[in-house]
C-alpha cells in the first residue's frame, strides 16, 4: 500500500512479486510496437481504475461485475506499471512525465479505495481508514525520499503491485466468507479489525519516523 525506505537493509528493499514483475514487464515491454508511448500507458491505467471503480459500485446489484472489476485491475497495473519503466528504455525520461505518472497513480488508488466504501465488500468508513493510512505513508514515502535519497522499500514486502492483487481478491474473499456491508447500519466486525490494524499500522509508521529522524540527527 506504501512503500518505507532503507539504508541498512537492501535485502528488504524490494516487494514480494518485484522479482517476477520484472521479468513479466520485460517481456511485454520487448513485444510493444512503437505507437505505444508511456502516455499512453498512463491512460490505460487510469482508464482502467476507473473500470474497476464503476464496476465495484455496480457489484451492488450484481456480482456479474466481478470480471469487469478484475479486468480493470489489469489494466491500471499494465498501464501504471509499464510507464515508467517504457520511458527510461526509449530515454524518454523527464520530470513532467514522473509526476505525470506518479500523479495518476495515487489518484487511482485513491479512487478504488473509496469507492470500495461504495461497494458491498467494504464500509465507507474502513475505506476512508484505510484511504488515511495509504496516504499517510504515501507522504512518508515521498519526504524520505527526498530528505535521504533512499530507494522505495515496499512496506512489509508490500508494493503498488501486492496492492492491488488484494483489491483484485478481496471481493471474492469477501463472497466466500459471506461480509456483506451493505447489511448493516452501525460498524461491523470488520470495520473493527480495520480500525485496530490501521492504529498498528500508524503506530508502526511513527516509530520507523523517529527511527529515521535519530539516523539522520547521528549523521549530521
Amino acid at each position: 500500500m506504501a512503500y518505507l525506505f532503507s539504508h541498512h537493509s537492501p535485502q528488504f528493499d524490494r516487494s514480494f512479486f518485484a522479482a517476477s514483475e520484472q521479468k513479466l514487464t520485460d517481456a511485454i515491454l520487448s513485444a510493444l510496437p512503437a505507437s505505444v508511448t508511456p502516455q499512453r500507458l498512463t491512460k490505460v491505467g487510469v482508464i482502467g481504475a476507473v473500470i474497476a471503480a464503476a464496476a465495484l459500485i455496480g457489484c451492488r446489484w450484481s456480482p456479474a461485475w466481478l470480471p469487469v472489476f478484475v479486468a480493470g485491475i489489469a489494466l491500471n497495473w499494465l498501464g501504471m506499471a509499464l510507464d515508467g519503466p517504457l520511458a527510461r528504455s526509449r530515454n524518454e525520461t523527464n520530470r513532467k512525465l514522473e509526476v505525470f505518472g506518479q500523479t495518476n497513480d495515487l489518484l487511482s488508488h485513491i479512487l478504488l479505495i473509496v469507492t470500495f466504501g461504495a461497494s458491498p465488500f467494504l464500509s465507507l468508513q474502513s475505506a476512508f481508514v484505510i484511504l488515511v493510512c495509504y496516504l499517510l505513508f504515501s507522504a512518508y514515502n515521498y519526504v524520505r525520499t527526498i530528505v535521504h535519497h533512499a530507494r522505495p522499500m515496499a512496506y512489509i514486502g508490500l508494493g503498488p503491485s501486492e496492492f492491488r492483487i488484494l483489491m483484485a481478491a478481496w471481493p471474492f474473499v469477501a463472497r466466500v466468507t459471506g461480509v456483506d456491508e451493505m447489511a448493516y447500519d452501525g460498524p461491523s466486525r470488520l470495520d473493527t479489525a480495520i480500525l485496530i490494524l490501521a492504529a498498528f499500522a500508524v503506530i508502526g509508521l511513527a516509530a520507523k519516523a523517529l527511527a529515521d529522524a535519530r539516523e539522520l540527527a547521528v549523521r549530521e
